[in-house]
């Protein structure tokens, strides 16, 4: 059986993506922890937050056609500097692209290719959730 509420038309299904209400948003940026991260090793997914550390899985390797302003992306491992939720995008730390002009920019990851090795707990909010869901997922 399949799910009647959920249309296989590209049109509709192009607009559930770009009119997604905030929560919905959100859940797309739930990712996978890296095997199990030492304070909370019940949680193999949660979230992307800014100051996460992480580490990317898909994308240009070494053998690109590299300049010195490019940086490798496949295996680099840094810290979220933001979080777009508006285009769908992470940043990390020490990212960088080459842009017209001889520019350098900050260069945007797709969260889908991103896994979490370390957890920002400076916020005591999230450290609490997170606590939370780690004794409820030992349980």
């Amino acid at each position: 059986m399949h799910n009647r509420r959920i249309s296989s038309k590209p049109r509709k299904q192009r607009r559930r993506h770009f009119e997604a209400a905030a929560h919905q948003v959100r859940k797309q940026f739930t990712v996978q922890v890296y095997g199990a991260e030492a304070k909370f090793p019940g949680i193999h997914r949660a979230t992307v937050h800014k100051g996460d550390k992480v580490v990317i899985l898909r994308g240009q390797g070494t053998a690109g056609g590299y300049t010195d302003k490019d940086s490798k992306v496949k295996d680099h491992e840094g810290k979220v500097t933001r979080v777009d939720y508006k285009r769908r995008l992470v940043f990390v730390e020490e990212l960088k692209q080459r842009k017209r002009g001889n520019k350098v920019a900050d260069r945007p990851v797709s969260p889908r290719n991103v896994w979490i090795v370390a957890f920002d707990t400076t916020d005591p909010k999230r450290k609490a959730a997170l606590t939370k869901l780690n004794e409820s997922a030992e349980a």
